[in-house]
Formats: structure tokens, sequence, C-alpha cells
């Protein structure tokens, strides 16, 4: 399936600000497991846009407004198509030939060690979870299946989290949301992360989105970005786990940016001068499906 996604985030200052540098992570991937088709971004003021590919092989694009403004608007037009239809379509390995896999990866790929060794307060070290946590945490042994462990991860989650809209922000500290029982898609994508690198397993953050049909499993008629998982499965590359409705990413889930943790996927940010910070953002997102593959 085609999607078109139109993504609107509206910026509104109380005063005029100026020199705003602004940095968008919005553009979905383009890779072996999706094709973006087109895409464009427009600004409102205009600024003159670059763009690059940063150190996550995300797509950056980039632009300043300099004379002063009171409002910043920015939009992204898509047609990505997504073609992991089953994520399943692999053979795994057997346990006993994962660790010399894993040894060889590292060697060839020494990056893969960002998100085995990364922590952060959004994906902090499991030891300084364990008092909040009343279940026993998910283990995982060489002679067990890593797919088998990863299932029982994603099956314990909802034991220590309720999904609750509203009761956390994008980079709340994983440990306040533990403490509350409650979150929403990052909390359990950034507790899944957590756990498995536990076990030293290559696990990144993935911000993007979902088909509309997925979008309204959460109960709210709005679209918005969605976060999710991917492991790095011996035989069968990355791999998606979304935490929050215990399934794996197929071809309905869009993914636009990754990284160790949601700061290095973060969809907007920049910085300006002025004298008071902005409000909220305004988010608006829209997707459509286009029709079947060509």
């Amino acid at each position: 399936m085609r999607y078109l996604i139109e993504h609107e985030t509206i910026l509104e200052f109380p005063h005029s600000v100026r020199e705003h540098h602004t940095e968008l992570r919005l553009t979905p991937r383009n890779d072996l497991n999706q094709k973006v088709h087109s895409s464009r971004i427009e600004t409102d003021p205009a600024g003159k846009l670059g763009q690059y590919i940063d150190y996550f092989g995300n797509r950056v694009d980039y632009f300043c407004v300099i004379p002063p403004h009171t409002r910043l608007v920015t939009r992204l037009f898509a047609d990505v198509e997504p073609l992991r239809e089953n994520p399943f379509d692999f053979t795994p390995l057997h346990p006993g030939e994962c660790k010399e896999w894993f040894r060889k990866a590292f060697k060839d790929e020494p990056s893969l060690h960002d998100y085995t060794l990364h922590r952060s307060s959004v994906t902090p070290p499991i030891m300084k979870l364990t008092a909040e946590i009343s279940k026993a945490l998910p283990r995982h042994t060489p002679e067990t299946p890593l797919m088998t462990s990863l299932f029982e991860l994603m099956e314990w989650i909802p034991s220590v989290l309720a999904y609750k809209p509203g009761a956390t922000e994008v980079h709340t500290e994983l440990i306040n949301a533990i403490k509350a029982g409650a979150g929403v898609c990052q909390d359990f994508a950034n507790l899944f992360i957590s756990v498995v690198r536990s076990w030293g397993v290559p696990v990144r953050y993935v911000m993007g989105y979902q088909a509309p049909e997925l979008s309204a499993l959460e109960g709210s008629s709005e679209i918005a970005t969605h976060a999710w998982a991917e492991v790095l499965i011996p035989g069968g590359g990355w791999i998606g786990f979304d935490a929050t409705h215990n399934l794996l990413a197929n071809d309905r889930y869009i993914p636009v940016a990754v990284g160790r943790d949601s700061y290095d996927a973060a969809p907007q940010r920049g910085s300006f001068k002025g004298d008071e910070p902005g409000k909220k953002p305004v988010v608006h997102i829209t997707i459509t499906g286009a029709g079947n593959r060509e």
C-alpha cells in the first residue's frame, strides 16, 4: 500500500523571534524496506532549504529564517510505499549460531555498539528501574531463540505500563512513567529498548507513522507520530517491535527516523533569538491510502 502523508507543525511566539534555525526529520526513510516516491518540505516564512543524511541514516532537512517573525509553519508532503508485508519472512538462526553472528556484525559495523551501550534518561540502565518494577524482569539466555524472548518482553510490558494518552511528554524520563504506571507509545518503546540493551542486543528507537486503522487502536481520532523499536535479528536484519500494540511492524508502519533514543529522532528542533519561548507546537497529520504497488 502506498500512503500520502501531510504533516504540518505550527509554532507561535508571544513576541517576535529572529535567526530561527530549524532541523526537520520528517521525510520517511528510503531503504530496502520502504520506497519514497516523492517528498517535499514547505516553510512559512520561506527559508532556503538544505538537506543531509545524519549519523543514523536519517534525512535531515534544514533551513533558517533570519527576519523577525511570530509564527513558523513547516509542512511535509510525502508519497511513500512500505515494502515489508511479512516481518516473519526470514529464516532465524539457531540460538547456538547467534553469538558468532553478532560477533561478526559488531566487527564489521562497530557503530552497532551505539545501540547496545547507549543510556539516557529515557533509556536508562535497567538497574535504575528495578526498584520501581514489582514484576520479575524478562531474561534472555543464549539457549533461547531471540524472537521468543522478545515476544515475552512485549507481553510483559503492559504489566508495568498502562497506555494512557497524555500521561507523559515526548522526552519524559522513563522512571517517572514507571512510577506513574502509565505512559504512551514512546514510553512503551523506551522500556522495551532498556530491557533489550540489558541483554547486549542491538536495538534502536523508531519515530514514524502508522496506517490510520492502527492509529485508531489508540482511542484517538487524531493521527500522530508513533514510536516503536527495531531489534537487529540474526538472519532477519532490523525487525520492528511495537510494544504499544504487541505487534511486529509490517507494511502498515512507516519509519521516518531512527536513533539511540527519542532525542536522536525528534521530528523538529531548532534554536532562535528571542525573549520568550513559543507556545506548545500544534501538529496536524493526515495519512491516506494511495492504492497498491505498481
